[in-house]
């Protein structure tokens, strides 16, 4: 998105849009929200959808499932909102734009589309905004709680600190983010079981977030930040990600009593992380990895509904019921089952064939 066309008879330069006010504030967070945003939002769905597992409320009746789907809009303006204050205040001082120049050009202040006095001053603007959504969802101390860690991060020079120290702080700001979309989706309170599943997964990501520095490792050598592959060095930095994946992805099933397939699945998809971070190590492999990092992250949040799929035979019965009320699937439903993966193997095979008309790929998010 541009400035809007200057008319040459003016001499005035183009007001921005609101279009680019909203892309500017959405580039901000663009690279948070598939490998932030929406595993959080899914951790906290998951707890909600665990029913009696680990809150003292039950989303089995057709009644209860969609109160807690309806609460998915409000969470994600309450996480995004948070995530948009973090950003700008972690994205708008002088060393941060550089570290952004060499590894997210695209980024606001780096690619000029305002600069850091008006950064400041967005601040100023978003941050009694952000306290007053967090004291109307009742989770004001939530929100108190990631402004705090959030100065200390980004104000106190906690990023530029030790590993260990930036890990910690950003461990307690994923904690307290996680914690804000239990609060969200749960219509309830929380089992001790579901504040040791919040505890325990907060630790996962102490142990296996620094995955993202290998990408940002240029960055980080430019802003003098002491990120694990700089301190450890490159190889042992893969190895303390490496690990801890894997016995994650063993650990977490285990803490629900699941069955082997459970484990089965952790392990492929925690194995191709660990096994990436291990064999590939040019930046643009370090981006997938990061990305296939989240996407185990979601395995392991999507393990409370696992082990209670009650609740999702359940939302199947209400859909069918609400489309069958006989409770029979009619043939014509089969037939545009049919029609439909004959549509997708098709679409496929035409994107795929040398005569196409266009072998480009779509992504949400540039890299």
């Amino acid at each position: 998105m541009r400035y809007p066309k200057r008319d040459p008879n003016t001499t005035t330069p183009p007001q921005p849009t609101i279009n680019y006010h909203l892309q500017t504030l959405y580039l901000f967070t663009a690279s948070d929200l598939p490998t932030f945003l929406l595993p959080t939002t899914l951790f906290g769905l998951s707890a909600a959808l665990s029913g009696p597992l680990l809150t003292h409320t039950t989303a089995t009746t057709s009644t209860s499932l969609f109160q807690t789907l309806l609460r998915i809009p409000p969470t994600l303006i309450l996480l995004w909102t948070n995530l948009l204050l973090f950003t700008i205040s972690n994205q708008r001082s002088t060393a941060a734009i550089a570290e952004d120049s060499a590894n997210k050009p695209y980024r606001p202040l780096p690619a000029g589309r305002l600069t850091q006095a008006q950064a400041t001053h967005l601040l100023l603007v978003l941050t009694p905004l952000v306290l007053g959504i967090g004291y109307a969802a009742g989770i004001v101390t939530e929100t108190l709680l990631l402004m705090v860690v959030g100065w200390m991060y980004n104000d106190l020079g906690g990023c530029e600190a030790h590993f260990l120290l930036r890990n910690g702080l950003s461990t307690v700001g994923y904690g307290i983010f996680l914690a804000v979309a239990m609060r969200g989706m749960v219509c309830g309170v929380l089992k001790e079981d579901g504040i040791r599943w919040l505890v325990l997964v907060t630790l996962v990501m102490f142990f296996s977030q620094h995955v993202c520095d290998f990408k940002d490792a240029l960055g980080d050598r430019v802003r003098g930040r002491r990120s694990a592959p700089i301190v450890l060095g490159d190889g042992v930095a893969r190895w303390s990600v490496a690990v801890p994946v894997l016995g994650a992805s063993v650990v977490c099933p285990a803490f629900f009593g699941l069955g082997w397939a459970s484990f089965a699945g952790t392990m492929a998809v925690g194995g191709v992380v660990a096994g990436r971070v291990l064999m590939y190590r040019d930046v643009e492999s370090d981006e997938v990895t990061w990305k296939l990092w989240a996407l185990w992250t979601c395995v392991l949040f999507s393990l409370p509904v696992v082990k209670n799929p009650e609740v999702l035979c359940g939302a199947w019965d209400v859909v069918r019921a609400a489309v069958c009320p006989g409770g029979a699937w009619p043939g014509g439903f089969k037939g545009v089952a049919a029609s439909g993966v004959a549509m997708i193997v098709e679409g496929k095979r035409m994107f795929a064939s040398p005569s196409g008309v266009d072998n480009g790929t779509l992504s949400v998010i540039g890299s």
